[in-house]
């Protein structure tokens, strides 16, 4: 049998290899070597701390009386306070095991009174505390860091929002006062001068075209005011989505046809009916095609194609062989207002040239979204873009289809 003494010696012993092995177990859980390098940057303020308070003790123990130093309480304080609550009680575990076994009578016996269990037990009570108090200032701390991301950025997109606000009534200033400019200075020539019949009427023909420029940017503010104000309502119907896309290429072929561009129209023989709205599927459709023609050189193409593709949705592509996106312009190119730095792959000074406020294809996304729909693009520079409308077929025709 041992004797009381050496069996308090090795139930220490045992708890000490106990801890070190818990924390040797916790380091080996984290496999981030950030982590690792902070937890063992915490815990070394345990170490140092009580190490200091052992040294100090150490240095005045001839003067002092024999017992647990209240130097030791200060160290497990500050590392609980930097460290957090697992630190203090490491600290506190610590700072026990160097009392009892340097300081304490008998020495190197690791035997400890009930005196000093009460010291022990303030010193627990003195990490949990102060621990708990640092637990609640790191998260203050957090809670400030999160509030302070949160205000930067709302500023951001102050700044941003007020930014674009001002590129906004610039490009419809723009806008506006281009076609003005153009019908007062052509109506005023018909005025004063004498002209032939063809003159006459290629003036009126711009003056129209112009008109038409100017309604449309208008209406798309239109649409853009209701969009914001009540959402976009659609009412989804039984719609010959072939029929659309004949409609919208025979709308914009007078336009391309004056750039010397050319329409091919490809809608395949079995197309199914589409659960879409007949009016805003048409919009969105011909204002991306509006967008192709704008940014496809003369002698161009544009593709209007139309499929159904593997599961329950018909593709309506409209493709161009123009300048094609930046990629840089691809993740925003159906913001509201946004034009790119280098606008359909151009350069600034000709995508300037271009008319339009970036509008069209905002629109279009917003009501193809409407429809359940969902649209995507595809652009390499020089090489052309791709749009793609993904709509749901009509319930009933694909109740139909799945029977046969």
């Amino acid at each position: 049998m041992f004797p009381p003494r050496r069996l308090t010696f090795l139930k220490t012993d045992f708890s000490v290899s106990s801890s070190f092995a818990k924390f040797i177990f916790l380091i080996a859980k984290v496999k981030d070597r950030s982590q690792i390098f902070e937890v063992s940057r915490r815990y070394s303020i345990a170490v140092l701390m009580v190490g200091a308070a052992f040294a100090l003790t150490f240095a005045a123990s001839p003067f002092i009386e024999p017992g647990i130093s209240p130097l030791f309480l200060l160290a497990v304080m500050i590392s609980a306070w930097r460290g957090g609550l697992g630190v203090g009680l490491f600290a506190t575990f610590l700072s026990a095991f160097a009392s009892a076994f340097v300081f304490l009578p008998p020495r190197y016996s690791l035997q400890i009174d009930r005196g000093d269990m009460l010291q022990l037990t303030v010193f627990i009570a003195a990490a949990v505390i102060v621990g708990s108090l640092s637990a609640a200032r790191k998260r203050a701390e957090e809670a400030r860091e999160v509030l302070l991301v949160k205000e930067q950025t709302a500023r951001l997109e102050a700044e941003r929002a007020s930014r674009v606000k001002d590129e906004f009534l610039a490009a419809v200033s723009h806008e506006l006062r281009t076609p003005l400019t153009t019908i007062k200075t052509l109506t005023r020539v018909l005025q004063r001068r004498e002209m032939t019949d063809e003159e006459r009427a290629e003036y009126l023909a711009d003056i129209a075209s112009e008109c038409d420029r100017e309604i449309d940017l208008v209406l798309n503010l239109l649409d853009l005011s209701r969009i914001k104000a009540s959402g976009v309502q659609i009412e989804a119907k039984r719609t010959d989505a072939g029929e659309v896309v004949r409609a919208c290429a025979k709308l914009v072929r007078a336009a391309a046809e004056q750039r010397n561009q050319k329409i091919v129209v490809e809608i395949a023989a079995d197309l199914p009916f589409v659960c879409a709205d007949h009016s805003a599927l048409r919009r969105a459709l011909c204002a991306i095609a509006e967008n192709a023609i704008k940014f496809t050189p003369e002698d161009g193409r544009v593709t209007f194609r139309a499929e159904r593709r593997a599961g329950d949705e018909v593709n309506i592509e409209i493709e161009d062989d123009g300048r094609g996106i930046a990629e840089g312009d691809l993740p925003r190119v159906f913001d509201k207002f946004y034009r790119g730095q280098n606008a359909g792959g151009a350069t600034e000074a000709s995508a300037e040239e271009v008319p339009g406020i970036g509008l069209g294809l905002n629109l279009a996304q917003t009501l193809v979204e409407g429809m359940n729909g969902k649209i995507t693009v595809e652009s390499r520079l020089d090489e052309g873009t791709k749009f793609t409308t993904r709509l749901p077929i009509w319930k009933e025709d694909l109740a139909e289809t799945r029977a046969k």
